[in-house]
């Protein structure tokens, strides 16, 4: 199996390391404009090899593994899809773009592929598909961060949110999930997986929490229905190589694709 990994930031990099050690895995091409990151990898390595250009590769390989931006996913994804290529796309938030979104599922049911949604940095989203199966009355997702982690968000600045003058825990923000991936791109991406599992962008609550005292992020994942109800918390540790990211959501793409090449899948 030959894999492209768009994005060479700590999950790709993260990703591309582990791939390197699956026995079925014959070569690993990474697409970033920065080649001085991938030169580390590739000087490990006997699998990894640089590619500027994914469209100039996605001919040689069996997958393609967005794990760069919300722009790349709208620019490449499409594009890996068209050429039958399986896709498993992290920038999850691109597709609270209806036609975007509409756009995919198309393309890859012309072209016989699949689009691959990891679960990220939260657990109980197979719990959450298999409820939507029935009647769901309520989703409400809680995230808990750190202010700093906020820091930047235009939304923010526009309210004149000060994060630094913070002494507890506050809501900075209560809505639905369409709201919360657009105006939290790089914090939230969680709701936009949530939202496809469930029961949609428009009716998936989110709350968004700063908070001086935390150390970790924190996702709490709320389903009531028919079901009964699920409750999942999640406080999650940061990626070694990268404090924004959790380590979890690193290995939700690991396993995704580890379970994308397997002939039993678990948790489905």
């Amino acid at each position: 199996m030959k894999v492209n990994i768009i994005g060479c930031g700590s999950i790709g990099a993260e990703l591309a390391t582990a791939l390197e050690k699956m026995d079925d895995i014959d070569a690993i091409y990474i697409s970033d404009k920065r080649k001085e990151k991938v030169k580390e990898l590739i000087e490990s390595s006997t699998k990894i090899r640089y590619q500027r250009e994914p469209k100039d590769v996605m001919e040689r390989v069996d997958m393609v593994i967005e794990a760069a931006s919300q722009d790349a996913a709208r620019k490449y994804v499409p594009m890996a899809l068209e050429k039958g290529k399986d896709v498993l796309m992290m920038s999850v938030g691109a597709l609270v773009d209806d036609e975007f979104r509409a756009k995919c599922r198309l393309v890859a049911k012309k072209n016989k592929c699949r689009l691959y949604i990891p679960s990220g940095a939260l657990a109980g989203i197979d719990g959450l598909a298999a409820a939507s199966c029935g009647r769901i009355d309520e989703v409400l997702l809680i995230s808990y961060k750190p202010p700093e982690a906020f820091k930047g968000v235009r939304y923010l600045e526009d309210r004149r949110v000060d994060l630094d003058s913070l002494e507890r825990a506050t809501i900075i923000f209560e809505g639905h999930a369409r709201d919360a991936v657009r105006y939290f791109p790089r914090n939230i991406n969680v709701a936009a997986t949530v939202s496809l599992a469930g029961i949609g962008f428009e009716k998936t609550k989110v709350r968004l929490v700063a908070d001086p005292s935390a150390r970790r992020n924190t996702h709490r994942l709320i389903v009531k229905g028919e079901i009964g109800e699920i409750e999942v918390s999640c406080r999650n540790l940061p990626s070694p190589s990268n404090p924004k990211t959790s380590l979890l959501a690193a290995l939700s793409v690991i396993s995704a694709v580890k379970k994308a090449k397997e002939n039993v899948w678990v948790g489905a």
